[in-house]
């Protein structure tokens, strides 16, 4: 059934028929219907809502000066303060607090928490309120000057008009993105066809199609969607007070995780120090302090009457550290045996010699000359089957070498040992060296003192001994004396050895706990933009000692470094 019907040139065209004007209509109501009046059903939404007030980041109040940096944080009607130093960024909890926020002044309490804590009904007025502190610390005072700004309750003053009328605010250039673009295009050429189609007097029909399609296309975009109306995912909005990497790439930092993470910041400025080489080494014993316990004879070990020494023990030379009896095998116990038959019939024979002798003696036949030597046989008889009985049953003591600690026990009661075993190992503690190895034999006169960094955060000074002229697979092996020894230190410990060249260098040196590895791979450092901001920047650097490095690139005199657990804020995701 056809709805209207004009004559043009003695013919009958078709304008619109009843379906295409009810599909029509479809289209020009969805897009009049207000966006309020919709309801989208599960996984039919609009993207991410716009975040609440509740997610931002509470109310705060921000100042910094040369000695301080002031951090108030609303909770409520309650304003929380963090002082930090502004050098190292340090606590500060011996202060005097005044806080004045608008008209209403009161002094800040310290809490166990580290924090200064003071009430006001202000916090509580929407609007931007003045804040000032006054600050006495000692001999230092400062007075700092901020404002908070209280926002008004979730869900008042929200009237904004999400009907496609309130869409078509045109966008600048720079909101566009490259997908909304393409819908512009392909909305526009539709929308211009259908002009063109008007224009060129074709049938209504085909120019308010392509007319109404191509404004359907534009208007549907997001791209028209001027500030606030946007229904795409909404942009990275404040997530409360936790830790978060912006998109700019900063970090928001609130003073509180600051304080659980003790970090601590420093002012850059040049420096001129030495240049140093770094090399491989481990801890050893000093071979005039240590020394082992062996036995010379084979045997059956025996503690002494407190028992075995244990590791750690102390000791001093001369301890005894047990016993061990002699063993003998079959072969050896035969010998001896036929050696004390012999031994036996001698005596024998020179004691009845001794005794005829005796009496040839009271009859003055033979001369007491001849009777002394046969007693100094006899006796020389004796004694050798005596110290061959002691040899059987006589056991030998073993005592400690040098002053020290027991490192080692290599034994147990009733252990048979033997010569070649190591049953005691005693080292002086208060005297150690490392002994370290270097490649590059051409620097070596160029080392005067050298430090070793022991892998726990701690060095150790050292005073070089001397080097071996033979080379252990193209290594020189050097010797260096611990200066003051920890008891924290064990032999083989590996170590990094840092000698000093006498080579001056100046630059910016900073810790190596400041330097930590970005997402992307890059080696950066954090700047202390403001209290609770830390922009990431990259860096080139060059091991300078054991615990420094000296920055080639990236930074400037004067910039604020975070200097301790950097890593821990590179985590903030």
């Amino acid at each position: 059934m056809q709805t209207h019907v004009k004559r043009a040139r003695g013919r009958s065209s078709v304008w619109l028929r009843r379906p295409q004007i009810s599909m029509i209509m479809s289209l020009v109501a969805a897009l009049l219907i207000p966006e309020s009046v919709l309801h989208a059903g599960p996984g039919h939404d609009h993207g991410s809502p716009v975040a609440s007030t509740s997610s931002l980041p509470s109310p705060r109040a921000v100042a910094t000066s040369e000695t301080y940096q002031f951090v108030g944080i609303a909770e409520g009607d309650v304003l929380v303060i963090y002082l930090d130093r502004f050098v190292d960024n340090a606590p500060v909890t011996t202060a005097k607090i005044e806080v004045t926020i608008g008209d209403q002044t009161a002094t800040a309490q310290l809490q166990k928490t580290g924090a200064y804590e003071v009430s006001s009904q202000l916090l509580k007025v929407p609007g931007e309120h003045a804040v000032l502190a006054s600050i006495q610390d000692g001999t230092v005072s400062d007075l700092l000057v901020s404002s908070i700004l209280i926002p008004k309750p979730d869900g008042l003053g929200d009237s904004s008009d999400h009907s496609i009328f309130s869409h078509l605010a045109l966008p600048t250039v720079a909101t566009v993105k490259p997908g909304q673009a393409a819908a512009l295009a392909v909305g526009g050429l539709l929308l211009l066809g259908g002009i063109t189609a008007a224009v060129r007097k074709r049938t209504r029909r085909t120019s308010l199609l392509l007319g109404l399609f191509g404004l359907a296309v534009i208007t549907a975009s997001p791209l028209l969607a001027h500030e606030g109306h946007d229904h795409g995912a909404a942009a990275g909005t404040g997530n409360g007070n936790a830790p978060q990497r912006r998109p700019d790439g900063t970090i928001f930092l609130p003073k509180p995780t600051q304080r659980l993470l003790e970090v601590r910041t420093r002012i850059l400025a040049p420096e001129t120090a030495s240049r140093t080489i770094r090399f491989q080494g481990r801890v050893v014993a000093n071979p005039n302090r240590s020394g082992v316990v062996q036995s010379t004879l084979q045997g059956r070990y025996s503690p002494p009457p407190s028992g075995v020494p244990l590791i750690g023990a102390k000791v001093k030379a001369g301890d005894l550290v047990g016993t061990v009896a002699p063993s003998f095998i079959s072969k050896d116990a035969s010998d001896m045996s036929q050696t004390l038959a012999d031994l036996d019939q001698q005596i024998a024979l020179a004691r009845a010699k001794l005794g005829r002798q005796e009496q040839l003696l009271r009859s003055a036949t033979v001369s007491r000359a001849a009777v002394e030597d046969i007693r100094i046989q006899l006796d020389g008889l004796a004694k050798r089957r005596t110290e061959i009985l002691d040899a059987r049953v006589q056991p030998e003591e073993l005592r400690a070498p040098v002053d020290g600690l027991i490192t080692s026990v290599r034994v147990v009661p009733g252990q048979v040992v033997s010569q070649a075993d190591q049953l005691f190992q005693v080292v002086d503690a208060e005297s150690l060296f490392v002994e370290a190895l270097m490649f590059d034999q051409s620097r070596i006169e160029q080392i005067g003192e050298a430090t070793a960094s022991l892998g726990n955060g701690k060095s150790a000074q050292l005073r070089f001994v001397g080097r071996s002229r033979s080379l252990q697979q193209q290594y020189t092996v050097l010797k260096f004396e611990i200066a003051e020894p920890t008891a924290d230190l064990n032999i083989g410990t590996p170590v990094i050895v840092v000698g000093n060249t006498g080579v001056t260098v100046k630059g910016l040196r900073l810790p190596r706990s400041a330097v930590a590895q970005a997402p992307n791979g890059q080696t950066v450092v954090f700047i202390h933009k403001e209290p609770e901001v830390f922009e990431p920047r990259a860096i080139r650097f060059e091991p300078f000692d054991t615990d420094t490095v000296i920055v080639s690139a990236g930074l400037e005199p004067g910039e604020k470094v975070v200097v301790q657990n950097a890593p821990l804020v590179n985590q903030v995701r």
